[in-house]
């Protein structure tokens, strides 16, 4: 009899996560940014916008599939 070694890896697909910046303008999303790797990074980004701007900004995060 013959035994075969199952390989979980091979249809498993990576899922890959960045943040990018984009204003709240009524119910839809303007992007104001490339895509971040980090969170630290995009918040960095978001700290260089003025404060009254700072309040309209948030943090989106993408999901990528590959």
């Amino acid at each position: 009899m013959e035994t075969r070694e199952i390989c979980y890896e091979f249809e498993m697909a990576k899922t890959i996560e960045q943040r990018l910046l984009v204003e709240h303008i009524g119910l839809e999303f303007t992007p104001l940014s490339k895509q971040f790797k980090t969170k630290e990074q995009a918040e960095n980004a978001r700290e260089k916008y003025p404060e009254r701007l700072r309040t309209r900004i948030g943090l989106d995060v993408l999901r990528i599939r590959k």
